[in-house]
């Protein structure tokens, strides 16, 4: 896992996010446009957050607000 939990703070910091999948949409059009989601996060810690993103979402995984929890909760599928 090439993310640190700073990474998941900027994510948060970019919307104002209900689900995974929201989260999930706004990872994909970064990435469709630039080969990164953000100026803040590399190409390498898009894709991985994107693919844990994905992950939560697809398992249904209770959404939270907290980012330091969303970390915590990545690393579980990773």
């Amino acid at each position: 896992m090439d993310y640190q939990q700073s990474d998941v703070e900027v994510v948060y910091r970019r919307g104002d996010w209900h689900s995974w999948h929201d989260i999930v949409r706004w990872l994909e059009r970064g990435l469709s446009r630039d080969q990164q989601a953000d100026n803040e996060l590399s190409e390498v810690e898009s894709r991985e957050l994107l693919d844990g993103f994905r992950k939560l979402d697809q398992q249904a995984t209770p959404f939270t607000t907290d980012p330091a929890h969303a970390y915590r909760v990545l690393q579980s599928v990773h």
